[in-house]
């Protein structure tokens, strides 16, 4: 008698269901947008204006900015935990310089010229120094946040163009759309870091060193050169986020990055990009950062302060992780 329980039917059976509890993790975080937008809808008064709607991808933009490079450097096996400070020296530096009268042209070629140094220390002293990048980051953002705060003299006083307020207004307009140019180059730039992974030679060898660093380098993985092209982009974001951010206040600060310390790495793991490298996409990253922004928007509507944002921002990670982290492909390696 055929032992049923073996049957090729049954393990048809068990095969869809298995396929379907992989789909049904994969798109979770698809399914998170819409419900947390109705959920906003239902609970917020006049929330479906568009000002509000708009201010809304306005924060996403932000942080899904700030998390591209992160979830670059993530997937290569690393983590940019300088980006907060990154971030608050850009601010800086646009205010006060353009204040002084330098142009823009010269202010950006600064950051620009910076951002490349920070990029290639951040991708070479976890090599030189043999030590992990979740560490020497910590210690980078460090000293480009006492750099900021000396190079602030505690000024607080700044200047910014006219035109930067509105990349950022809620009310801007970019050439023919009707959205502000933040929402915009986000669009643009997620399309370039999407293409960037998928398309690009880099961008396959950075999945290669995340999965396995050792046998990417005996398959002739550039991993030193990916290191650093994926650094210098992490740092190029944060300081465009920085810059942004300066159309907001107009005034320096050097700490205006510092909740962005672990938004950034919430928005990649809500997403369902591995902290474990080797897998994931920018667009998971995208939708995590929109989720991220309305669970913020709604705490905020209904009136809970900081420390209640911070909790239910952690008991989503740490159910999203649990339940990411029964794929097998990824328990397997935990």
């Amino acid at each position: 008698m055929t032992d049923i329980a073996s049957g090729p039917a049954v393990r048809r059976l068990y095969g869809r269901s298995a396929l379907s509890r992989v789909i049904s993790v994969q798109t979770l975080p698809y399914l998170m947008v819409p419900v947390m937008f109705l959920l906003m809808v239902l609970t917020l008064s006049g929330f479906l204006s568009k000002s509000s709607v708009v201010s809304l991808l306005i924060l996403a933009s932000l942080l899904g900015l700030a998390s591209l490079g992160q979830t670059l450097t993530i997937i290569t096996g690393g983590v940019d935990l300088s980006i907060p400070s990154v971030i608050g020296l850009a601010e800086i530096l646009i205010t006060q310089k353009y204040a002084d009268g330098w142009s823009l042209a010269t202010i950006f070629l600064v950051l620009i010229g910076l951002s490349v140094v920070i990029g290639v220390i951040n991708a070479m002293a976890p090599i030189l120094l043999r030590v992990p990048a979740l560490i020497t980051t910590l210690g980078t953002g460090f000293v480009i946040q006492g750099i900021a705060l000396a190079g602030s003299h505690g000024f607080t006083q700044g200047k910014v163009p006219a035109w930067l307020k509105t990349t950022v207004s809620p009310i801007g307009h970019t050439w023919f759309i009707p959205l502000p140019g933040i929402i915009v180059a986000w669009v643009i730039l997620a399309a370039l870091a999407i293409s960037f992974l998928r398309f690009t030679r880099i961008g396959r060898e950075g999945f290669a060193n995340g999965a396995n660093p050792l046998a990417a380098k005996l398959a002739g993985v550039r991993s030193t050169w990916v290191l650093i092209v994926v650094f210098t982009i992490s740092a190029l974001c944060a300081s465009l986020v920085g810059v942004f951010f300066a159309g907001y206040s107009g005034l320096p600060d050097a700490n205006v990055g510092q909740p962005y310390f672990f938004e950034t790495i919430t928005a990649v793991v809500i997403g369902g990009t591995s902290l474990l490298g080797g897998g994931g996409s920018y667009t998971r990253t995208v939708i995590g950062a929109l989720i991220v922004a309305e669970l913020t928007t709604l705490l905020v509507g209904v009136n809970f302060g900081v420390s209640a944002q911070e909790m239910f921002l952690g008991i989503a990670i740490v159910l999203l992780a649990t339940i990411y982290g029964r794929q097998s492909d990824i328990s397997t390696r935990i």
